[in-house]
C-alpha cells in the first residue's frame, strides 16, 4: 500500500464523488429553471441559495485537493494540515441537511395535515443543525486534523441524530403513501409506488452517507476515510430534494394518464375538500405543487372540454 493511500487517496475519492454529484445537481437546477414551475416565492428563492452553497463547496474542496496534491506535492507533512474547506464542508452539510429536512417536513404536513408531527421533525432538525454549526465553528480554530479527536463525541452524536431524522422521514412517508394505495386504479398506485420508492431512496442514501461518516470516524480515525463520506453528503441532500422537484411533471403525466378512461378530472380549486379518491388526488397534486405553465394550460383545456 502506498504512503498516501489512506490519506490523500480517500480525499481524492471523496472530491471526485463530490464533483460528480455537483454536476448532477447542476443539471437539476437547469431543469428547474427552464421548466417555469409556478412554485411559492419561498421555494423559488431557495433554489438560488442551494445553487450558491453547493457550487461554493465544490470549488472549495477542489482547491483543498490542489493544495495537498499540487502545491505541497513534495511536502508530505501537508496532509496533516486542517484547511478551511473541512469546517466549511461541515457547515454547509448542516445547512443543507436542515433545508432538506424542513422541506420533507413540509411535505409530510401537506400529506398528513399533522402540525405536531411536522413540528417534531422541525425541532429535531433545528437542534441537529445547531450542533453541526457549533462544531464547524469550533473546527475553524484548529490547525491540525489530529485535533478533531477532541470533537469526536459531539460529531458522532450529531451524525447519529442526522441519520435518525433521515430514517424517520423515510418511514413516515412510506407508511402514509402506502395507506393511500387503492389496488384498483393502476395509475394512482403507480404514482404512489414511485413516491414511496423516492422516499425510501432519499432516506437510504442520505442515511448511508451519514452512517458512513459516523462509522469511519469511529473505527478508522487514523485514516481520511471520513472524507469519502463527509465531502459529498451535502450534495446527496440537495440531489434528493431537487429530484422531488424536477420529477413532478413526469408524475403528473403518470397520474393524469391521458387517453385512459380511468383518468380523473383535474380539480380547478384545491381549496375544495372533496371526498374519497378525488380528495386523494387533490392532496397529491397540491403537495407535489403545480407543474409548469405549459402543463397547467393543457390541463385547464382538458377540464374545459370535460365540462
Amino acid at each position: 500500500m502506498g504512503e498516501f493511500d489512506q490519506t490523500l487517496g480517500f480525499t481524492l475519492m471523496g472530491v471526485t464523488i463530490n464533483t460528480y454529484l455537483t454536476g448532477v445537481i447542476m443539471s437539476q437546477f437547469f431543469t428547474y429553471w427552464t421548466s417555469n414551475y409556478q412554485d411559492p416565492l419561498w421555494l423559488r428563492s431557495l433554489i438560488p441559495f442551494l445553487f450558491i452553497i453547493n457550487a461554493t463547496q465544490a470549488a472549495a474542496v477542489v482547491y483543498m485537493l490542489w493544495f495537498y496534491c499540487v502545491t505541497n506535492f513534495t511536502n508530505p507533512d501537508a496532509v496533516a494540515v486542517l484547511l478551511w474547506p473541512y469546517p466549511f464542508t461541515a457547515l454547509t452539510m448542516s445547512i443543507l441537511a436542515l433545508v432538506n429536512h424542513t422541506f420533507q417536513s413540509w411535505r409530510i404536513y401537506r400529506f398528513t395535515d399533522s402540525k405536531i408531527l411536522a413540528a417534531f421533525l422541525l425541532v429535531i432538525s433545528l437542534a441537529n443543525c445547531g450542533i453541526g454549526v457549533a462544531v464547524s465553528m469550533e473546527m475553524w480554530t484548529f490547525s491540525k486534523l489530529s485535533e478533531l479527536v477532541a470533537l469526536q463525541p459531539i460529531i458522532e452524536g450529531n451524525l447519529a441524530l442526522q441519520c435518525a431524522v433521515d430514517a424517520i422521514i423515510a418511514v413516515i412517508m412510506t407508511v402514509v403513501l402506502s395507506r393511500w394505495r387503492t389496488h384498483f386504479f393502476a395509475d394512482m398506485d403507480k404514482v404512489l409506488n414511485r413516491l414511496i420508492r423516492t422516499a425510501v431512496q432519499s432516506g437510504f442514501f442520505t442515511a448511508v452517507f451519514a452512517l458512513g461518516t459516523l462509522l469511519s470516524s469511529r473505527f478508522s480515525p487514523k485514516t481520511y476515510m471520513v472524507s469519502l463520506f463527509s465531502l459529498p453528503i451535502g450534495r446527496i441532500y440537495t440531489h434528493t430534494m431537487m429530484d422531488q422537484l424536477v420529477t413532478r411533471e413526469e408524475l403528473r403525466g403518470m397520474f393524469l394518464n391521458r387517453g385512459n378512461h380511468l383518468s380523473f378530472p383535474i380539480l380547478s380549486d384545491f381549496n375544495v375538500a372533496p371526498s374519497g379518491t378525488a380528495r386523494m388526488e387533490a392532496m397529491m397534486m397540491h403537495t407535489l405543487s403545480t407543474a409548469s405553465k405549459e402543463v397547467r394550460n393543457e390541463s385547464s383545456n382538458d377540464v374545459s372540454k370535460e365540462s
